[in-house]
């Protein structure tokens, strides 16, 4: 039979070496082990329980019956078919861009495109046109990311609708207010990992921008040599230079070369091969063995320059402006990293990107002015999912199920109920077009996943836009699921998501949000399941009407809920950088002087969904892990849980949570896809950071004022 190639772990070290040791050798002990002696194409001496071997698809059957197996698939990284489309993974709505443009400087707006809305509880309908519609852009204008995450009281809570339909919404929808923040995550590595990023928008550029008019503490720059003018660099291709710089400099005249931003970096034949070949790098640094490249992953393909657009990474853009933009982002003096995880010609595989993070995170240098490595923040803002067997959505049938449970109920059959019950046929018919997630198998891809997250990486994970609700361990809906038959167990029943394999959860994360996911015994025989990833959920920018018409808070319709998303950050209708140049809002700072692309103009765009809340999510934390350099997942899990408080019900809309699989408030009762369904109305702003580790100059105290962008940095220590 044809060899394959397969990537295989288990439990333990110990058995992961027992099982290599007899896969190299023709002594087929036990009857599991193929009697010859297989060849090892991948030690993978990164992970310590995972390797790659090329077997038939008989031994690879065979041998997943051995007990010390804890996974085997088909690897990932060979098989580059095996990689979603990526527009079927990213987590944004894009929608309809309508033009506009702005006024007033240092504008914030809450909703900026015309829209009509029903009013609650009276039967008219409010046409609400943006009054700036017909202005000129305005430099450093941004959406409600910074307004509404300032402080927990909500800005425009109070603003009154009348009864008419004629009367239009308070002008503090376009909020003219001078940002503040803590820090801009300084000495942070924080990293978006899209589809690419074109970094050659002037969003990232720090110098010669017609018109840009830069935060007052911004330092622009990045962590390699050259004084580069642009801020953003790729991690695969030039990270390399700043975790082994002695090699590079070894030969500079073949090892590295100068980017069109003057920016000193590797040649990316040699930073490929640098990730491949233990020779070629420094002997400190072979402990991780070999990361194969693509050919493909190159820097035009990755994240372009003034003159070349990336294959594709308008996703990844506005992901990036919304992290770390000057305009958009949060964090704007962190170190800026971008890598091309399932774009166009991206890096070959999610486990082949979990694991240069990894790597990244683990043996990048040591920050000087700490004596300890910088944080690292990973944005993610993707998701696998598939259709269910709900007859509205018969395009889709990855996950078509026989019977469904609910609760302790025993299994109930789909037959004569025209189609599946409320609490599953919800899913994805708001936004993601009947598509949902259930939770993954152990695989390859999610062993390396575990693997990021263990070695210190903070995960941040858009938590899905297919309105389902999902939800912790000790919630009654955790096990709910669709099933083969009316015997099989839980962990019995195959469906598949882009051909991986899956359970039939409808109300667990799907992934890559349980990646890191770990069960503990407590000593009282309790199972502990931990999840480590940050999932995010997404606010609208338009809100609900309550009597007597006072618009207050709710998630937008389309964003997973439920008691698994740690909070909601802004997400709908964002403004953010884009790579587009058609349907798109204009700016001020637009050119500078080695721009071509598009005659040198550079674009904004609304941008939509639980995608733009992880980015926007992950820049406000960067500046949380600056002052706490020592912190892991669960101590920033603490710090959102303890400091981050709930939304009072008169500001937010919190809807209620159905009790029977059928109940309409599925989907029928007002507002039904905007309730929590349980979850928490927690909403992520600037609660009080305690600093274990103070920027230079700064007490060993908590935090109680905040940074202003605009006339200088004050703070105030109590």
């Amino acid at each position: 039979m044809t060899e394959r190639y397969y990537t295989l772990g288990t439990h333990t070290p110990e058995q992961w070496q027992e099982i290599h040791d007899e896969l190299c050798t023709s002594d087929a002990t036990p009857d599991t082990i193929p009697d010859r002696a297989c060849t090892c194409t991948d030690d993978m001496i990164h992970s310590a329980v995972r390797g790659e071997f090329l077997l038939t698809e008989q031994e690879a059957q065979t041998l997943a019956l051995d007990s010390r197996i804890k996974f085997i698939n088909k690897s990932f990284n060979r098989y580059p078919e095996l990689m979603p489309p990526e527009d079927k993974l990213h987590n944004g709505i894009l929608g309809t861009v309508k033009t506009e443009r702005w006024a007033t400087p240092n504008l914030n707006y809450m909703t900026w495109t015309d829209f009509q809305e029903s009013e609650f509880g009276g039967g008219g309908v409010y046409v609400v046109t943006s009054q700036f519609s017909t202005e000129q852009p305005t430099v450093n204008r941004a959406s409600y990311q910074f307004v509404r995450m300032q402080s927990k009281e909500y800005y425009w809570k109070d603003q009154a609708f009348g009864y008419y339909p004629t009367q239009k919404p308070s002008p503090k929808w376009g909020a003219s207010e001078k940002v503040r923040q803590f820090g801009a995550g300084e000495h942070t590595d924080v990293i978006c990992a899209d589809n690419g990023s074109w970094i050659g928008h002037t969003e990232f550029i720090n110098s010669g921008v017609t018109n840009a008019v830069n935060p007052s503490d911004y330092t622009g720059g990045n962590v390699l040599p050259g004084d580069g003018y642009c801020d953003v660099l790729d991690l695969v291709l030039d990270a390399p230079y700043y975790i082994d710089p002695d090699w590079f400099d070894a030969s500079p005249g073949t090892r590295l070369t100068t980017r069109w931003d003057g920016t000193t970096v590797p040649v990316e034949s040699i930073a490929r091969s640098w990730w491949q070949y233990t020779q070629e790098r420094s002997p400190q640094f072979a402990a991780f063995g070999s990361i194969l490249v693509p050919s493909s992953y190159t820097r035009d393909n990755a994240h372009g320059s003034p003159t070349t657009l990336p294959s594709s990474a308008n996703h990844g853009t506005q992901c990036a402006s919304l992290l770390y933009g000057r305009t958009h982002g949060w964090a704007y003096n962190s170190n800026k990293w971008q890598m091309n995880l399932y774009g166009a010609n991206n890096i070959g595989s999610f486990e082949r990107g979990f694991d240069i993070q990894k790597i990244f995170h683990q043996y990048k240098p040591i920050n000087p002015l700490y004596g300890t490595k910088d944080p690292t923040i990973s944005s993610n803002s993707w998701g696998y999912r598939s259709g269910g067997s709900d007859d509205h959505n018969p395009g889709y049938s990855d996950k078509t199920g026989d019977y469904w449970y609910w609760r302790t109920d025993p299994a109930v059959s789909y037959d004569g109920l025209g189609w599946e019950p409320r609490f599953i046929s919800r899913n994805g018919l708001k936004g993601d077009s009947g598509r949902w997630s259930s939770e993954m198998y152990d695989n390859s891809m999610t062993q390396a996943g575990d693997e990021l997250i263990q070695a210190g990486v903070i995960f941040i994970s858009s938590g899905g836009n297919s309105n389902q609700q999902i939800v912790n361990p000790d919630h009654p809906n955790y096990d709910n699921r669709i099933s083969n038959n009316n015997t099989n167990t839980l962990y019995q029943d195959s469906f598949y998501e882009f051909g991986v394999q899956t359970t039939g959860t409808t109300n667990r994360r799907g992934f890559p949000n349980h990646i890191g996911k770990t069960e503990s015994q407590t000593f009282q025989g309790n199972t502990t399941v931990k999840f480590p990833a940050i999932t995010v959920g997404a606010l609208s920018d338009r809100n609900a009407m309550q009597y007597p018409f006072v618009r207050i808070e709710h998630k937008i319709d389309y964003s997973n809920t439920g008691s698994a998303i740690d909070f909601y950050a802004p997400g709908d209708g964002t403004l953010a950088a884009t790579v587009a140049n058609q349907g798109v809002i204009q700016r001020l700072d637009d050119t500078y002087s080695d721009l071509t692309v598009y005659s040198g103009n550079c674009y904004d765009a609304r941008f939509s969904g639980t995608s733009a809340a992880a980015p926007v999510a992950a820049g406000l934390l960067a500046s949380v892990m600056q002052y706490n350099r020592g912190w892991t997942w669960e101590d920033l899990k603490n710090w959102i849980q303890n400091n981050v408080e709930l939304q009072p019900a008169d500001s937010f809309n919190q809807g209620t949570e159905p009790t029977t699989p059928n109940d309409t408030d599925w989907t029928q009762a007002d507002h039904a896809y905007e309730s929590l369904l349980g979850g928490d109305p927690r909403v992520l702003y600037q609660a009080t950071i305690p600093v274990n580790t103070p920027y230079p100059g700064v007490s060993d105290t908590e935090i109680q004022g905040s940074f202003t962008l605009s006339g200088g940095i004050n703070f105030s220590i109590v």
